[in-house]
């Protein structure tokens, strides 16, 4: 707890800035992955995206059992929601771009 003028101020947990740090690191992590040594690929990282969707869910579950106030983080929950449709725009454009390979190739 900070103190202001001898008076105790409770901290504030914003719900949603846990999720979206750790989401940011985990998933900066694999593209560095996939980018430096191909570890990972497009499809398996852009198909983990409901993982964000879930860890504000338990973040928004855990804080309203032990927090007595829920202050919601928008900014971080607008990023995370950012994040989700940049992927799932990616994950399209790689499909799009897997069958138009095939299309030329005569495979489709």
């Amino acid at each position: 707890m900070e103190k202001n003028n001898n008076v105790p101020v409770p901290r504030t947990h914003r719900v949603g800035s846990i999720t979206a740090g750790f989401g940011m690191l985990v998933f900066g992590i694999m593209l560095l992955l996939h980018s430096l040594f191909g570890m990972m690929s497009y499809q398996l990282i852009f198909s983990l995206w409901p993982l964000l969707l879930i860890g504000l869910g338990l973040e928004l579950l855990l804080s309203n059992f032990f927090e007595k106030r829920i202050v919601y983080d928008r900014a971080a929950v607008v990023l995370m929601m950012l994040m989700v449709f940049f992927a799932m725009g990616l994950a399209v454009v790689d499909v799009g771009l897997q069958m138009s390979a095939e299309y030329v190739m005569g495979r489709f």
